[in-house]
């Protein structure tokens, strides 16, 4: 006959771990970071462009670089939404098909062909160096004015000293808004709109990037209510 063994000590529960905060940080950009494609592109015409007219280097090299800086002039100065953007598709290919048919297509190809812009290697350059200096100011001013939503409440923090106003989510609703078609092909942007009672008027943040993850982080965040047990 075996002896009852004696009753073990019951281990004592692991202290559950510190669960971090989570918060999905929402920042409003300005429209100058839609020039990124000419702010690279003169990058890599810096390094083809040659220090001298030489008709034998890179040609039209100076003429696409134009095509690219009047696509990134046209994105910031139109707001090209699915109505628009459906029409110019339509106008362009109602004229390339007239084109066709009335042969004037030739024409605009030998005119394109016959337009030469040259820029040498510092023009590319300077270009380069004054979005970078633009873009480092942008990156540094968005480290201090920006929007942290949380399980309980959405902050906003503003300027050095971390200016701070603070709204809470009962009652917020929070709109995404694509304005642009072009903008969100370029950098994935969009509009965030807010509305809460505190507020008379409705809260936009503009030009927010990857704006579809950045909604699906805040819904989840909203979406869920946070107990704190103690």
């Amino acid at each position: 006959m075996t002896e009852p063994s004696a009753p073990s000590t019951p281990e004592p529960a692991p202290t559950p771990a510190k669960r971090e905060e989570l918060r999905v940080v929402v920042r409003a950009y300005p429209k100058v970071i839609f020039f990124w494609l000419t702010w690279l592109f003169s990058l890599v015409a810096a390094f083809l462009a040659p220090d001298q007219y030489d008709p034998a280097a890179v040609s039209h090299l100076g003429t696409v670089w134009m095509c690219v800086f009047l696509f990134n002039l046209i994105v910031i100065s139109f707001d090209f939404n699915e109505v628009v953007s459906v029409m110019v598709l339509a106008l362009v290919a109602v004229f390339i098909l007239a084109g066709l048919q009335f042969g004037y297509l030739g024409f605009l190809r030998d005119w394109l062909g016959a337009l030469n812009i040259w820029m040498n290697d510092s023009f590319y350059w300077a270009i380069f160096g004054i979005f970078t200096a633009i873009y480092v100011i942008v990156f540094i001013k968005t480290r201090f004015d920006f929007w942290e939503f949380r399980y309980n409440e959405v902050i906003h923090r503003r300027g050095v000293f971390a200016d701070i106003k603070r709204y809470s989510t009962e009652d917020l609703r929070w709109f995404k808004e694509i304005p642009d078609v072009l903008e969100r092909v370029l950098a994935g942007s969009g509009r965030m709109i807010i509305t809460t009672p505190r507020e008379q008027h409705p809260i936009v943040i503009e030009h927010v990037l990857r704006i579809g993850s950045i909604d699906e982080k805040v819904a989840d965040i909203l979406g869920t209510k946070r107990v704190v047990v103690t």
